[in-house]
């Protein structure tokens, strides 16, 4: 198969709008289909390639009520990937995020109030800041997501503006933590108040919105690297 053929094939993807990670895994199954069938059937390139389509007509169709209302809509095959990496991206985080809580919350008994309150702080202090500080790192490769926005370089990218969404609501009760420190502690303790419940679910979501976030920055830049190479045939926004 020459370079002209791939092509084809290439541009055909990326007219179905995959996640170029994505479309470079498919566009694997693509040639090696292909190939399979001008072989098997001794027949040429485009009716191979069209025999190919065929197959994979279902997964890479467009849902027929949104495609003239949105031309930046997505195949039925990438809704199916992006729902299942959702749900196990949800499931990591919130299994890693009551490991962490427990953690933290735990050292109620171990602490009286004045340490727990210092504790607490300087652990809260590191999960809020560790997406941030993964962001800065390797800003390059996050850029990248902006440089080639013409594209879906990968799933993951989606969610990386979360960091910023996120941090200014969370940076709120670092702010005010000294102040909260005390409900949270009774309410920890079984002494339930308003305030104390709203400062654990805040402090728990907090939790939570770091643990996705460097999940998915983690995943972002596993992907990316894989997106690397094939940017070469990616135009660049200007």
């Amino acid at each position: 198969m020459d370079e002209f053929q791939i092509r084809q094939i290439r541009n055909y993807l990326l007219s179905k709008n995959l996640p170029i990670d994505l479309l470079v895994e498919v566009e694997d199954h693509f040639v090696m289909q292909i190939t399979d069938i001008m072989k098997r059937e001794d027949i040429n390139f485009d009716n191979a390639f069209y025999q190919v389509k065929i197959l994979w007509e279902n997964e890479l169709s467009f849902p027929k009520y949104k495609i003239q209302f949105n031309l930046n809509d997505v195949t039925h095959f990438v809704r199916k990937i992006n729902r299942n990496i959702l749900r196990e991206t949800l499931k990591k985080t919130f299994f890693y995020s009551i490991i962490i809580g427990t953690f933290v919350f735990g050292g109620i008994l171990f602490f009286n109030e004045n340490i727990f309150k210092n504790f607490s702080f300087i652990a809260f202090l590191a999960i809020f800041l560790a997406p941030l500080l993964g962001y800065i790192l390797k800003w390059k490769d996050f850029q990248l997501a902006k440089k080639y926005d013409r594209y879906v370089l990968t799933y993951y990218q989606n969610f990386i503006l979360i960091v910023a969404g996120g941090s200014g609501a969370f940076a709120q009760i670092l702010f005010r933590y000294h102040e909260i420190s005390p409900e949270l502690y009774k309410t920890l303790n079984g002494a339930f108040t308003p305030e104390g419940i709203f400062a654990f679910f805040g402090c728990f979501m907090m939790i939570v919105w770091s643990v996705f976030n460097v999940i998915c920055q983690l995943k972002y830049l596993g992907q990316i690297n894989k997106v690397k190479p094939y940017l070469y045939y990616l135009k660049a926004s200007s």
